[in-house]
């Protein structure tokens, strides 16, 4: 008996002294302000595979982390501000591998195998974005992975109250697609009964009819204002001596880098979708400061075919939904420390 409780003790010591880095740290700060609150939240397994910290590690944190809130002589922060998301290198991180069919299991190893460049990229990101106020102005990008996040915690929520003995549907459609998708979630009884039924495609053909009588939907003008900005951002490349569209790739790849003045806000420069509507607005208000400095070879005629394609994903949020290859670009000119 004393053995069994000595290797208990053990045990329970080499779990206290999990270390938590910074990284891993911001990652769960972010998590809790999503909601993630207390032990036996739906969004710990989740953080747990974006961390790689076991479950019980961060259900220790959780109350950790509480705790310093009370012990802290500053005054809280509002209710309001606690459910505001910080936007970090990593998150930006992980609405890529989203956006590029990747899933959550990926987070971890491919952040900790990730460049010293391109981290610099999503820091310089990271930083223009939370200047700019973009927690309350999310670029399609951002919005469909809060959108992953909460279906996520639904989903979960569903297979508790199933295992309860209750049977639960959920239907949810996107008012900012140009389909008739609609995402079905709920316990095996209700799915059956949703199968046996026109209930999804009423759900889908009501809201649809109610979309098509009123004005454009916000993801049309975005999408409008995507097009405008590709084409000063082309205009601005050929001004510099630039050749065709301005070739996205070739900065990803760093076969030429390119100087750029006048962005409002602290932008960088980047694919025109990855910008939030009100700054794709101030980008064009301030289109007569805009100007561009190629500093290596300029791009070759190959580079016309991928400007294309860029141009082709602003015509419509399908196009753009299913490019999968690029990524946010930075500008050669800020400082991310």
């Amino acid at each position: 008996m004393p053995l069994v409780q000595g290797l208990l003790w053990w045990k329970m010591a080499q779990r206290e002294r999990t270390h938590i880095n910074e990284e891993q740290r911001e990652t769960l700060k972010s998590f809790f302000k999503e909601g993630m609150a207390r032990v036996g939240s739906p969004l710990i397994p989740i953080a747990a595979s974006a961390t790689g910290l076991d479950t019980s590690v961060i259900d220790n944190w959780i109350g950790n982390y509480k705790r310093s809130f009370k012990a802290s002589s500053e005054p809280r922060q509002s209710k309001a501000k606690v459910h505001i998301r910080e936007l970090s290198p990593y998150n930006l991180f992980c609405r890529d591998i989203l956006r590029n069919k990747g899933t959550m299991n990926d987070f971890k190893d491919r952040w900790s195998t990730l460049g010293k460049d391109e981290k610099h990229k999503y820091c310089q990101e990271a930083a223009a974005l939370r200047a700019h106020g973009q927690a309350q102005d999310l670029s399609p990008e951002m919005r469909d992975l809060r959108i992953q996040m909460h279906l996520k915690k639904l989903k979960l929520e569903v297979s508790k109250l199933e295992a309860l003995g209750v049977e639960t549907a959920i239907l949810s459609f996107d008012r900012h697609k140009s389909n008739l998708q609609v995402y079905e979630l709920g316990s095996n009884g209700a799915i059956d009964f949703l199968d046996s039924t026109d209930t999804v495609n009423n759900f889908a053909l009501h809201f649809t009819a109610s979309s098509s009588a009123t004005t454009p939907s916000t993801k049309d003008k975005v999408n409008v204002l995507v097009g405008k900005v590709q084409d000063l951002f082309n205009q601005k490349y050929k001004e510099a001596g630039g050749t065709g569209r301005l070739p996205y790739q070739s900065l990803v790849n760093r076969g030429m880098t390119i100087k750029v003045t006048g962005l409002p806000n602290s932008l960088t420069l980047k694919k025109p979708s990855f910008y939030g509507r009100n700054q794709l607005e101030a980008i064009l208000k301030a289109a007569e400061e805009i100007s561009f400095e190629i500093n290596a070879a300029q791009a070759n005629p190959t580079d016309m075919a991928e400007g294309t394609s860029e141009h082709m994903d602003a015509e419509g949020a399908q196009k753009m939904k299913e490019e999968s290859s690029e990524t946010a670009i930075t500008s050669q000119h800020d400082d991310c420390r």
